[in-house]
């Protein structure tokens, strides 16, 4: 059991309002006596109560966090983690936002700031993408001096605190072991991946998430399942409804028959799976990233084999719980990142996004 200010009080024969004033910088006591009361409670590891901190410091706290606004699916999972994490600390008299920002708005992202700053910000997480002007974005914090951290998308050169998010090579690590797998035991086997060609010039120099899985993915059949050949594929298809086309489905048909798996990079689930199963694709080991409503629905028809899945509900979650830590956290402690560990999602055990949520 913990030390107490009242047994602290009671232990070195002073009041308690004593050992309040001392801890808690709220008052008159002599140099002495701080400096005995504070060596005590450190030699005793007194943590003051979350409760006890809201009194001293009466003021809100006052957390923002930002992402886009696409995929829809993915971003409204981010939305649910930190909505949990938002229920256990709203108590505490926190204020928590969540910003889903339009696609290459990096204005409004900027006024945005801007506004919430005005109103008394204390700490941000961000996502680092690659369709905003991260460089002005990322000054623009720095110059609030409030601390903040990255989620899902890492800026390392960055001053954050810590990353909370996965490792996407090692996304794209798992989705080969896990086709390798699968195909170990056929002739002559190859494996269809398809990718997004981005049109780099008008995006920052944040990471490329999709590169980042694809080299993850090839290390692991180079090195473990040489005799498995890879066939890269590229489209062009953007996030907006009325850019979508046909190049997955018309990749799809013209291998159809050819492949023995196939691994889709970006987030266009909903169009992939629409080709696969207009297409004769239900012998073929089909894999991609993350889930939405068409994913599940095609694990539980097999059609989908598995999701390779990095748990965007324990990112929000985690990305508020870690900021409440570093606010409450003596200024200079230092932070570890969390890594979001994937799990591979299949029709076995497709309520995992369920169990995650109600096990928060």
């Amino acid at each position: 059991m913990r030390i107490t200010q009242k047994e602290i009080a009671k232990r070195l024969g002073i009041s308690l309002i004593t050992v309040s004033r001392a801890l808690n910088g709220t008052g008159y006591v002599s140099r002495e006596l701080k400096e005995q009361i504070l060596s005590f409670a450190e030699e005793n590891r007194y943590v003051p109560s979350k409760a006890s901190q809201v009194l001293v410091r009466n003021k809100q706290r006052r957390i923002a966090l930002f992402s886009s606004s696409l995929p829809e699916y993915f971003w409204d999972e981010i939305r649910r983690g930190v909505e949990i994490a938002t229920e256990q600390i709203e108590g505490f008299n926190y204020d928590i936002s969540y910003h889903n920002i339009p696609e290459y708005d990096s204005e409004l992202y900027l006024s945005e700031l801007d506004r919430l700053y005005a109103s008394g910000l204390d700490a941000v997480g961000f996502v680092n993408q690659r369709k905003y002007d991260m460089d002005r974005i990322i000054a623009k914090i720095d110059s609030f001096e409030i601390p903040y951290v990255t989620f899902n998308v890492d800026a390392p050169g960055s001053r954050r605190t810590c990353y909370i998010g996965s490792d996407y090579a090692a996304g794209g690590r798992i989705a080969a072991e896990f086709i390798g797998k699968m195909l170990r035991f056929r002739e002559h086997s190859s494996v269809l991946v398809i990718n997004l060609n981005e049109d780099t010039s008008t995006y920052s120099d944040a990471p490329d998430l999709n590169t980042e899985r694809l080299k993850g993915f090839l290390q692991i059949m180079r090195d473990h399942y040489p005799t498995i050949s890879c066939e890269i594929r590229m489209i062009t298809t953007h996030y907006q409804p009325e850019l979508m086309d046909s190049q997955i489905y018309d990749i799809l048909k013209e291998r159809e028959g050819k492949v023995q798996a196939v691994y889709l990079l970006p987030a266009f689930n909903t169009l992939f799976l629409e080709a696969i199963d207009a297409l004769d694709y239900r012998n073929t080991v089909t894999v991609l990233h993350d889930l939405d409503k068409s994913a599940i629905t095609h694990l539980e028809s097999h059609l989908l084999t598995a999701a390779i899945y990095q748990n965007p509900i324990l990112q929000g979650y985690y990305a508020v719980k870690v900021l409440e830590k570093i606010l409450e956290s003596p200024e200079g402690t230092q932070f570890e990142d969390t890594e979001i560990i994937h799990n591979i999602v299949m029709a076995e055990n497709k309520n995992l996004v369920t169990n995650i949520y109600v096990h928060l």
